[in-house]
């Protein structure tokens, strides 16, 4: 798969690709063996499916949508903080050999609700070039990915977030916000040629994440996204 260059997200273009959100979504479990089935709202109405979310990319400046989609843009802001702070620490210490299997921000929390702001509910990184398959996209982010893919092949501009609004029958409604990364200079370490490695690098891959397709990059190239998922503030109560 050709992957294109991209400029919309210097601040998010950073050395921070090894890292694995671990507060990311769910995995299926033996009360939820199945994985949720994610349908395009331009679709739904002509072929509908039991037990699925319908997904609807929406204006991320409309009025009812703006407080949560800057709310969303700045909580991953806050992570690409977080992530580099990480690397910047590991790499001033180790050898990148070692830093492939520690980069992984394993004691990230979802931030705790605040009354009268929105929620996370998630936190993800995924790509449509996986290193750790627990990243694989669902039906909707593989949406966003595909969108900013297809953007870039066509010589467009991506916009610099996204937002989708999620609804499924009989719960919230989830708001995700995409923002897409970019491969910088740094990332190559080990997300580049591998004959450019360190020693150690490409050994230590193939042991971690023997099917590892995040690689071969060049800088500023599409990575994929950063996305969290949101629930809007409750309304407050009506005065009496």
């Amino acid at each position: 798969m050709k992957l294109m260059k991209i400029s919309v997200v210097s601040a998010l273009t950073l050395g921070l690709m090894q890292a694995v959100l671990t507060a990311a979504d769910p995995q299926p479990t033996a009360a939820n063996p199945t994985k949720m089935t994610y349908i395009d709202s331009a679709t739904a109405a002509t072929n509908p499916m039991p037990n699925g979310a319908v997904y609807t990319f929406v204006n991320s400046d409309a009025p009812e949508v703006a407080a949560i989609a800057q709310f969303g843009y700045k909580t991953i802001d806050r992570i690409g903080g977080m992530m580099v702070t990480e690397i910047t620490r590991e790499l001033a210490t180790k050898e990148t050999s070692q830093v492939v299997a520690v980069m992984h921000l394993k004691d990230l929390t979802l931030p705790k609700p605040v009354a009268g702001q929105p929620k996370i509910t998630a936190i993800k990184r995924t790509s449509l070039m996986l290193r750790d398959p627990r990243n694989a996209p669902d039906g909707a982010d593989l949406a966003a990915l595909n969108k900013i893919h297809s953007e870039l092949m066509a010589d467009q501009t991506p916009d610099k977030m996204l937002v989708q609004k999620i609804e499924q029958a009989g719960m919230p409604v989830e708001w995700r916000v995409y923002r897409p990364i970019a491969a910088s200079q740094s990332c190559l370490s080990c997300h580049g040629d591998p004959k450019t490695f360190r020693p150690g690098v490409k050994e230590a891959l193939d042991y971690l994440y023997p099917e590892d397709k995040a690689i071969n990059y060049g800088a500023q190239e599409y990575r994929g996204v950063l996305r969290v998922s949101i629930e809007a503030a409750a309304a407050a109560p009506a005065k009496k």
